[in-house]
């Protein structure tokens, strides 16, 4: 694990010294000796063989990687990711190797290539581990330059053939029986073959390793397409025998850790001074966006290890800023940095806490836009003016500012729903008033039906609506039924009579008395009132000249007794018939068809004073 990086190659010591994975301590120490003579003569490192690095060694890595040979577990690591004989011990005598050794790159691999075809496992290894050197060469390349390259297919097919072969190659015992067989060769007492039973364990998650440094090297270079790449290969290749997410928690605790720095530091920072609170948050924030993708990258948006760090970020910028808020009343900036801050946060607690105070923000932001309005509606409603007056203004200070408004506090906000609420309220209260005290009802009618239209909180509207419907009710009521016309008067109210329960028994008739009062103006009492004397009038008018028609006729009789009853009678007629005519051929209503009076009828309700004493 400790070798699994991007530099696995690089720092090989074969790679480094040229010397084949079976060199013997003679030949390491001549190698030891060829250094020193270099170094005496003035000159460079050791000449390099095939497949050496990209920089040659210089003598101090020379030096350093031939002391690393003498530690059994780096030795045989390196040995690990380096070229084999097809037997231990007989370099000497392999052509592939010797073909390595004299720089010859091309024939070897032409030989492996031959052999991994006849099954040797040996060629089958060395060829994954030059294809995976190619590999990690060409991305150290790709990490270190900004150039544009046309190699990114190769590159791939560099990744692919490695794993190809690592794969097979690491679920089989024949390869790790070489390694046991290879410890005992060594005859180290530092070196046991449990050690290789380890390696074996931890190989699919050290390859692992390598790409996830890959990936996160690439992310940090903004080359996200290929810090995918890397993130994919990982979950691709030895699936079910590596932990790709504790692999990936491994490469990215430097980056949790300085997550964890940075929110601590702006804890700091922010408890000195809370009005410099919202510098020290930016910097957090500027400083975890890159931070966070690469949690997103490795994890996902929806994982834990993302959300525990980064809402921590998101709960530390809503302390600070809401600190600052109380201190400067700034609500702008409050509510900029919030919103920012939800990119962060993906727990309940966490958004739900940061949606809240931008909430309040925007409200106590919107608040100013909204407090002239209020005003101007405190003042209109508390006028002397009349109601219909005050409707008008509403119509011509108010409406107007409503699009202007909208444009500012934004259509769906809170701040609207309480403007636009806040306005249909008044605007009740001057329908109220309206009603009230100046019975104007076509003013109150006006008014409610432009509240409703800009209310929104569904309670104003249910209380908006019952108002409306009280108005209608209140409106048949306040016009005269007759005409159904003019506005009806109190004093001018027409009380008609009815009776209604009748029990009749050999003692009398028992029963209930009542009257409806129907709304009437002046102008239907007079003619009602017209009729009633007309008739009387002419009943008058009937007995007196029935009496005269009977005493002229008669003279020396007293008939004008008689004349005068029988043109009584025929006045009640006339005076029946004239009343009948007057009231229901002038244009009024009867009163019986009032609403009040039809609804006690069909309850079984009589018009008149009471029933006959014998029905």
């Amino acid at each position: 694990m400790e070798a699994a990086t991007l530099e696995l190659y690089q720092k090989n010591i074969f790679r480094i010294t040229g010397l084949p994975v079976d060199a013997s301590p003679k030949e390491v120490s001549r190698q030891v000796q060829k250094l020193q003579m270099l170094e005496e003569m003035g000159g460079g490192g050791i000449a390099q063989a095939a497949f050496a690095a990209v920089a040659p060694p210089s003598v101090e890595q020379v030096r350093s990687a031939l002391a690393r040979m003498k530690e059994p577990e780096h030795r045989l690591v390196d040995e690990f990711f380096w070229y084999w004989p097809e037997k231990f011990g007989e370099s000497k005598s392999d052509p592939a190797i010797q073909a390595v050794l004299a720089g010859d790159g091309q024939k070897a691999i032409d030989i492996w290539v031959d052999r991994e075809n006849e099954g040797s496992q040996t060629a089958r290894h060395n060829l994954a581990v030059m294809f995976h050197m190619f590999a990690l060469d060409w991305t150290n390349h790709q990490i270190t330059t900004d150039e544009v390259d046309d190699r990114d297919e190769k590159v791939k097919g560099h990744w692919k053939e490695a794993f190809q072969r690592w794969e097979d190659l690491a679920g089989t015992d024949e390869l790790w029986e070489v390694m046991k067989e290879r410890v005992r060769s060594l005859a180290d007492e530092a070196l046991t073959t449990g050690f290789v039973r380890r390696m074996r364990q931890v190989l699919p998650q050290a390859f692992d390793r390598i790409n996830a440094e890959a990936a996160l090297r690439f992310a940090e270079k903004e080359r996200m397409d290929w810090a995918q790449y890397h993130v994919d290969f990982m979950r691709e290749t030895h699936q079910g025998q590596d932990d790709v997410d504790s692999t990936a928690e491994l490469v990215l605790t430097p980056t949790r850790k300085r997550v964890e720095q940075l929110v601590q530091s702006t804890r700091e920072k922010a408890s000195k001074d809370p009005k410099k609170g919202t510098q020290a948050v930016v910097e957090l924030m500027e400083h975890c966006k890159p931070l966070m993708a690469l949690f997103d990258l490795f994890h996902g948006v929806d994982s834990h290890q993302r959300s525990d760090l980064f809402d921590e970020v998101a709960g530390t910028v809503a302390t600070v800023v809401i600190s600052y808020q109380t201190e400067t009343g700034d609500n702008h900036t409050f509510v900029e940095l919030l919103e920012k801050a939800l990119a962060f946060a993906t727990g309940t607690q966490v958004r739900e806490r940061l949606i809240k105070n931008i909430s309040i923000g925007k409200n106590n932001l919107a608040w100013k836009h909204l407090a002239p309005l209020f005003k101007t509606l405190e003042e209109m409603t508390g006028s002397s003016a009349s109601s219909a007056q005050k409707l008008e203004q509403v119509r011509a200070r108010i409406l107007p500012q409503f699009p202007a408004l909208v444009a500012q506090i934004g259509g769906k906000s809170e701040a609207y729903q309480q403007m636009m609420d806040s306005a249909a309220m008044a605007i009740r209260s001057i329908s109220i008033e309206a009603h009230n005290k100046h019975q104007n009802h076509t003013a109150a009618e006006e008014a409610i039906q432009l509240a409703l239209k800009l209310a929104i909180d569904s309670d104003l509207r249910t209380r908006l609506q019952g108002d409306a419907k009280a108005l209608a009710e209140s409106k048949k009521d306040a016009t005269c039924h007759f005409c159904g016309r003019e506005p009806a008067s109190k004093d001018a109210t027409f009380q008609l009579a009815l009776y209604g329960d009748v029990v009749r028994s050999y003692g009398g008739v028992q029963y209930r008395k009542g009257s409806v009062p129907i709304p009437r103006c002046h102008t239907c009492k007079g003619k009602y009132g017209n009729a009633d004397t007309a008739g009387c009038l002419l009943w008058l008018a009937c007995a007196i000249v029935g009496a005269m028609a009977f005493k002229i006729s008669r003279p020396t009789t007293d008939d004008w007794i008689a004349g005068a009853i029988i043109g009584t009678l025929a006045g009640c007629v006339v005076w029946w018939l004239a009343r009948f005519i007057l009231k229901n051929f002038n244009g009024m209503k009867s009163p019986d068809t009032f609403p009040g009076v039809e609804e006690m009828v069909r309850k079984g309700w009589s018009v008149g004073d009471g029933p006959g004493r014998y029905g």
